[in-house]
């Protein structure tokens, strides 16, 4: 099976991290523009959604880039955790339980965007959040039940 370093895994997290806040600051830049081309142009360039939900399409997409950040910076502080060797503690399993609430909130952030603006590609971004956060939450609970016989057994000694 196929096998990263782990601080090639690290250095992943962090690109993608970075991906992830250049995609917060382009979307404020697409939403300032847009709004000065939809004044020139009957149809927008950036957007072919309505102009009365336009700003709520912005805003339900940072609302799910910032979940994506925060999940990232969160992921990369675990894998930070699993670099020193800090594995079965109780930090790894909030920053788990942290990185699985953002994957549902931000599958439940997108369904607006496929009922009301009928965008039906987030559907998968919804399908998507769920699923991640459902798996995140059992991978959770493990980590949680090896950090407690962990625990026990550091007791024991």
């Amino acid at each position: 099976m196929f096998r990263i370093d782990r601080r090639v895994s690290v250095t992943l997290s962090y690109l993608f991290c970075a991906a992830a806040f250049l995609g917060i600051v382009a979307l404020g830049i697409l939403l300032a523009f847009d709004n000065s081309l939809s004044a020139l142009h009957s149809d927008s360039v950036l957007l072919h959604v309505q102009s009365r939900y336009r700003f709520w399409t912005f805003l339900l997409e940072y609302v799910i880039l910032a979940l994506v950040l925060f999940a990232d910076i969160c992921l990369v502080l675990l894998l930070n955790n699993v670099r020193t060797g800090s594995i079965f503690t109780d930090r790894s399993v909030q920053y788990l339980r942290l990185i699985s609430w953002a994957s549902v909130l931000a599958g439940a952030a997108a369904i607006p965007l496929c009922i009301f603006l009928r965008l039906l590609s987030m559907l998968c971004l919804t399908f998507i959040g769920f699923f991640l956060g459902a798996v995140l939450r059992v991978v959770k609970n493990v980590i949680e039940e090896g950090t407690a016989i962990k625990e026990e057994n550091d007791g024991t000694i």
